[in-house]
Protein backbone atom coordinates (compact mmCIF):
# COMPACT_ATOMS: atom_id res chain seq x y z
CA UNK A 1 0.00 0.00 0.00
CA UNK A 2 1.23 3.59 -0.77
CA UNK A 3 1.14 6.88 -0.13
CA UNK A 4 -2.50 7.94 -0.60
CA UNK A 5 -4.13 5.08 0.68
CA UNK A 6 -1.46 4.84 3.67
CA UNK A 7 -3.04 7.83 5.12
CA UNK A 8 -6.75 6.55 4.30
CA UNK A 9 -6.57 3.89 6.48
CA UNK A 10 -5.26 6.30 9.01
CA UNK A 11 -8.26 8.82 7.75
CA UNK A 12 -10.87 6.64 6.72
CA UNK A 13 -12.52 9.39 4.42
CA UNK A 14 -9.56 11.04 2.63
CA UNK A 15 -10.55 10.81 -0.72
CA UNK A 16 -9.95 13.71 -3.27
CA UNK A 17 -7.86 17.19 -3.43
CA UNK A 18 -9.03 20.70 -4.68
CA UNK A 19 -7.56 20.58 -8.26
CA UNK A 20 -8.22 17.01 -8.70
CA UNK A 21 -8.79 15.51 -11.95
CA UNK A 22 -11.82 14.08 -12.57
CA UNK A 23 -12.44 11.26 -15.30
CA UNK A 24 -15.39 9.45 -15.98
CA UNK A 25 -15.55 5.87 -17.80
CA UNK A 26 -18.48 4.12 -18.99
CA UNK A 27 -20.19 1.56 -16.61
CA UNK A 28 -19.67 -2.36 -16.99
CA UNK A 29 -22.82 -3.50 -16.68
CA UNK A 30 -25.35 -3.46 -19.57
CA UNK A 31 -29.29 -3.00 -19.89
CA UNK A 32 -31.06 -3.07 -16.80
CA UNK A 33 -28.32 -2.85 -14.49
CA UNK A 34 -26.44 -0.39 -16.54
CA UNK A 35 -29.63 1.75 -15.88
CA UNK A 36 -29.13 1.25 -12.07
CA UNK A 37 -25.09 1.35 -12.08
CA UNK A 38 -25.35 4.78 -13.59
CA UNK A 39 -27.29 7.17 -11.32
CA UNK A 40 -25.25 5.17 -8.61
CA UNK A 41 -22.17 6.20 -10.26
CA UNK A 42 -23.19 9.60 -10.67
CA UNK A 43 -23.43 9.74 -6.68
CA UNK A 44 -19.89 8.31 -6.32
CA UNK A 45 -19.19 11.50 -8.91
CA UNK A 46 -21.09 14.00 -7.08
CA UNK A 47 -19.18 12.50 -3.11
CA UNK A 48 -15.64 13.30 -4.78
CA UNK A 49 -16.26 16.36 -5.74
CA UNK A 50 -17.73 17.56 -2.81
CA UNK A 51 -14.44 16.38 -1.01
CA UNK A 52 -12.41 18.13 -3.77
CA UNK A 53 -14.12 21.38 -2.81
CA UNK A 54 -13.70 20.75 1.09
CA UNK A 55 -17.30 20.64 1.61
CA UNK A 56 -17.97 18.34 4.32
CA UNK A 57 -22.09 18.83 5.14
CA UNK A 58 -22.46 18.01 1.29
CA UNK A 59 -20.06 14.88 1.09
CA UNK A 60 -21.62 13.84 4.55
CA UNK A 61 -25.71 14.02 2.56
CA UNK A 62 -24.18 11.91 0.01
CA UNK A 63 -23.75 8.86 2.71
CA UNK A 64 -26.47 6.81 3.66
CA UNK A 65 -28.41 8.17 6.77
CA UNK A 66 -27.23 5.63 9.48
CA UNK A 67 -23.50 6.07 7.93
CA UNK A 68 -23.94 10.14 8.16
CA UNK A 69 -25.17 10.55 11.57
CA UNK A 70 -22.82 7.75 13.12
CA UNK A 71 -19.95 9.30 11.65
CA UNK A 72 -20.43 12.94 12.78
CA UNK A 73 -21.17 11.43 16.12
CA UNK A 74 -17.82 10.24 16.33
CA UNK A 75 -16.62 13.11 14.88
CA UNK A 76 -15.19 11.68 11.34
CA UNK A 77 -14.46 14.52 9.12
CA UNK A 78 -15.86 13.47 5.74
CA UNK A 79 -13.83 16.07 3.42
CA UNK A 80 -10.69 16.88 5.56
CA UNK A 81 -7.70 18.77 3.65
CA UNK A 82 -5.83 16.47 1.11
CA UNK A 83 -2.69 16.93 -1.34
CA UNK A 84 -3.87 19.44 -4.47
CA UNK A 85 -1.57 17.50 -6.80
CA UNK A 86 -3.76 14.53 -6.52
CA UNK A 87 -5.28 12.97 -9.34
CA UNK A 88 -8.97 10.89 -9.34
CA UNK A 89 -10.77 8.49 -11.69
CA UNK A 90 -14.18 6.99 -11.54
CA UNK A 91 -14.49 4.10 -13.70
CA UNK A 92 -16.14 0.66 -13.89
CA UNK A 93 -19.73 -0.13 -11.76
CA UNK A 94 -21.10 -3.02 -11.09
CA UNK A 95 -24.96 -3.50 -9.93
CA UNK A 96 -24.43 -6.39 -7.22
CA UNK A 97 -26.89 -8.93 -6.71
CA UNK A 98 -30.88 -9.34 -8.16
CA UNK A 99 -32.08 -6.25 -6.18
CA UNK A 100 -30.61 -4.03 -8.33
CA UNK A 101 -30.04 -1.68 -5.32
CA UNK A 102 -26.57 -2.24 -4.98
CA UNK A 103 -23.64 -1.06 -6.73
CA UNK A 104 -19.51 -1.05 -6.79
CA UNK A 105 -18.00 2.10 -8.61
CA UNK A 106 -14.48 1.33 -8.75
CA UNK A 107 -12.29 4.51 -8.49
CA UNK A 108 -8.27 5.09 -8.94
CA UNK A 109 -6.23 8.02 -7.02
CA UNK A 110 -2.45 8.77 -8.32
CA UNK A 111 -0.77 11.24 -5.88
CA UNK A 112 2.81 11.97 -5.88
CA UNK A 113 4.78 12.02 -2.36
CA UNK A 114 7.51 14.61 -0.92
CA UNK A 115 10.23 12.50 -2.85
CA UNK A 116 8.76 12.62 -5.89
CA UNK A 117 7.52 8.55 -6.39
CA UNK A 118 4.73 8.71 -7.82
CA UNK A 119 1.78 5.58 -6.83
CA UNK A 120 -1.80 4.76 -7.88
CA UNK A 121 -4.00 3.19 -6.14
CA UNK A 122 -7.47 1.69 -6.55
CA UNK A 123 -11.08 1.79 -4.00
CA UNK A 124 -14.34 0.21 -4.77
CA UNK A 125 -17.46 2.51 -3.84
CA UNK A 126 -20.38 1.11 -1.96
CA UNK A 127 -23.69 2.66 -3.61
CA UNK A 128 -27.02 1.61 -1.70
CA UNK A 129 -30.73 2.62 -3.35
CA UNK A 130 -32.14 4.57 -0.39
CA UNK A 131 -35.43 6.27 0.28
CA UNK A 132 -33.46 9.16 -0.57
CA UNK A 133 -31.85 8.26 -3.64
CA UNK A 134 -27.97 6.46 -4.34
CA UNK A 135 -26.31 6.73 -1.05
CA UNK A 136 -22.24 5.83 -0.46
CA UNK A 137 -22.88 3.62 2.03
CA UNK A 138 -18.84 2.13 2.70
CA UNK A 139 -15.65 0.86 0.43
CA UNK A 140 -13.11 -1.51 0.16
CA UNK A 141 -9.34 -1.33 -0.51
CA UNK A 142 -6.38 -3.58 -0.91
CA UNK A 143 -4.00 -1.94 1.88
CA UNK A 144 -1.59 -4.96 1.60
CA UNK A 145 -0.68 -7.09 -1.31
CA UNK A 146 -0.95 -10.50 0.83
CA UNK A 147 -4.09 -9.68 2.18
CA UNK A 148 -7.47 -9.34 1.04
CA UNK A 149 -9.15 -5.96 0.41
CA UNK A 150 -10.22 -4.42 3.75
CA UNK A 151 -14.17 -3.65 3.87
CA UNK A 152 -15.29 -0.19 5.38
CA UNK A 153 -18.92 0.20 6.20
CA UNK A 154 -19.30 3.99 7.17
CA UNK A 155 -22.75 2.67 9.17
CA UNK A 156 -20.25 1.27 11.55
CA UNK A 157 -17.82 3.21 12.57
CA UNK A 158 -17.00 1.23 15.71
CA UNK A 159 -15.34 -1.58 12.88
CA UNK A 160 -13.53 1.16 10.82
CA UNK A 161 -11.78 2.33 14.18
CA UNK A 162 -11.28 -1.21 15.12
CA UNK A 163 -10.11 -2.08 11.22
CA UNK A 164 -7.87 1.11 11.67
CA UNK A 165 -6.11 -0.17 14.60
CA UNK A 166 -5.35 -3.22 13.23
CA UNK A 167 -4.06 -1.71 9.62
CA UNK A 168 -2.03 0.29 12.29
CA UNK A 169 -0.79 -2.22 14.12
CA UNK A 170 -0.18 -4.36 10.72
CA UNK A 171 2.22 -1.52 8.73
CA UNK A 172 4.05 -1.21 12.27
CA UNK A 173 4.60 -5.58 12.69
CA UNK A 174 5.77 -5.09 9.17
CA UNK A 175 8.22 -2.23 9.43
CA UNK A 176 9.45 -3.74 12.80
CA UNK A 177 10.09 -7.12 10.62
CA UNK A 178 11.78 -5.29 7.75
CA UNK A 179 14.48 -3.47 9.98
CA UNK A 180 15.14 -6.43 11.95
CA UNK A 181 15.42 -8.49 8.88
CA UNK A 182 17.74 -5.77 7.61
CA UNK A 183 19.93 -5.90 10.75
CA UNK A 184 20.06 -9.86 10.37
CA UNK A 185 21.83 -9.29 6.96
CA UNK A 186 24.37 -6.46 7.84
CA UNK A 187 25.34 -8.55 11.34
CA UNK A 188 25.64 -11.90 9.42
CA UNK A 189 28.09 -10.01 6.32
CA UNK A 190 31.31 -11.85 6.97
CA UNK A 191 33.58 -9.33 7.77
CA UNK A 192 37.66 -9.71 7.25
CA UNK A 193 38.92 -13.17 8.40
CA UNK A 194 41.56 -13.20 10.92
CA UNK A 195 44.48 -14.50 10.26
CA UNK A 196 44.82 -18.38 11.34
CA UNK A 197 47.60 -18.41 14.48
CA UNK A 198 51.01 -19.12 13.69
CA UNK A 199 52.00 -23.07 15.11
Amino acid sequence: MTGFYRRLAADFLVIAGSGALLLITGCSSGGPAGDVAAPAKQAVVAFLEAIKRGDDAAARKLLTTTASAKTEELGISVAPPVNDTATYAVRDCEAIGDGGDLVHVATTWTDVDPDGFQSTDNVIWVVRLDPEGWRVVGMAMRVFEDMPPLLLNFEDPEDMLAKQAMVAEELERRATTAAGSAAERTAGKPGTPAAPARQ
